[in-house]
């Protein structure tokens, strides 16, 4: 899927066909990835985004983020993103 056809709607459909639906914590990554993900040209690790969302004295944890994306946070997160080679339609 090109990420220029991504937008909310479509990453919600992405997720709830991963059993997921998308609250403030799940857009606030989300959003973190794609922005790392153009910045960078890669995908952030798991103790970046920890010290991104922790940036507020919020205690999130590895355990919180599996909790969230109990399937993969980087595996989840990327298809929602359309930063997976996986996804190749557009809605």
């Amino acid at each position: 899927m090109s990420t220029k056809c991504w937008n909310r709607n479509i990453a919600s459909k992405l997720a709830k066909k991963q059993g997921l639906i998308l609250d403030k914590i799940h857009w606030k990554i989300i959003y973190f990835y794609r922005n790392f993900y153009f910045k960078n040209g890669l995908l952030p690790n798991s103790k970046l985004l920890l010290q991104y969302l922790n940036k507020k004295n919020y205690k999130y944890d590895s355990f919180f983020l599996f909790n969230l994306f109990p399937k993969g946070l980087n595996n989840q997160v990327s298809k929602i993103c359309c930063l997976s080679k996986e996804i190749v339609i557009c809605f």
